[in-house]
């Protein structure tokens, strides 16, 4: 009868352990992207479950200097995926829902698309390391965004913020990367592909002046100094759109 109860208790204190140890996850995790993006990122709450991974309000901060008092938050992300896929050479996440979105972009000037984004993804590119060969390959089969809501601030216009139309929808299917730590690598798919969706949705070549009679368009040009953090290769032909 002892021996159970010995077994019972020490059972108890490994779960114990094991729930104390994952409420610190949240956190070290955002210390974790704070110290690659250069900025204040929290993370409210973290859930487990067998085919699942929650993560409960992110915010990622703005750069110093600029007005807008964040650049991104998710109410929730979830990743749908088995959690042994973790483990795999090739990883594979069947489905990433990202819900209830702010987007914060602030640019130095209209002529141009040096800002906020720009310095974090500086960053992120510089100590993220998402460039190096014989990482895990990470492949996201769909990529949900849901509801983004965007605030647009040229800080040469004054300051006026401007609220965009927001986008219901973003679905981005068999998106894949490989280089880094799987951790950036799906938030440099997330970050990555949002951006790049949401600068052509909002038709941002017409917002940044000096681009109109430049080659190419804001996209490119946007994306050009961070090709590590923009990998990721989505299907283009299964992409869908939503605007409200």
């Amino acid at each position: 009868m002892r021996a159970w109860v010995i077994v019972l208790i020490i059972i108890a204190a490994i779960i114990a352990a094991f729930f104390l140890g994952w409420s610190r996850v949240p956190d070290m995790l955002a210390n974790n992207l704070s110290k690659k993006l250069g900025v204040a990122v929290s993370i409210d709450s973290m859930g487990l479950h067998p085919s699942r991974i929650d993560v409960n309000k992110l915010t990622i901060g703005n750069s110093r200097g600029y007005s807008l008092p964040k650049a991104f938050s998710a109410e929730e992300i979830l990743l749908h995926a088995p959690l042994t896929n973790y483990f795999s050479d090739d990883i594979v996440v069947d489905e990433i829902d990202v819900n209830d979105i702010y987007l914060g972009l602030e640019f130095d000037s209209t002529s141009g698309t040096d800002g906020n984004w720009t310095k974090i993804l500086s960053h992120y590119e510089d100590t993220a390391h998402l460039d190096e060969t014989g990482g895990k390959k990470v492949t996201i089969k769909k990529l949900i965004c849901n509801n983004i809501r965007t605030e647009l601030l040229f800080r040469s216009n004054g300051g006026n913020i401007k609220k965009l139309p927001i986008i219901k929808q973003i679905v981005l299917t068999n998106i894949s990367t490989e280089g880094g730590f799987p951790t950036d690598q799906l938030m440099s798919s997330i970050l990555g592909q949002m951006l790049k969706e949401v600068f052509i949705q909002q038709n941002m070549n017409n917002m940044i002046k000096g681009l109109l009679d430049s080659p190419g368009n804001a996209v490119d040009v946007f994306i050009k100094p961070f090709k590590g953090i923009f990998n990721a290769v989505p299907n283009d032909k299964s992409n869908e759109t939503l605007s409200a």
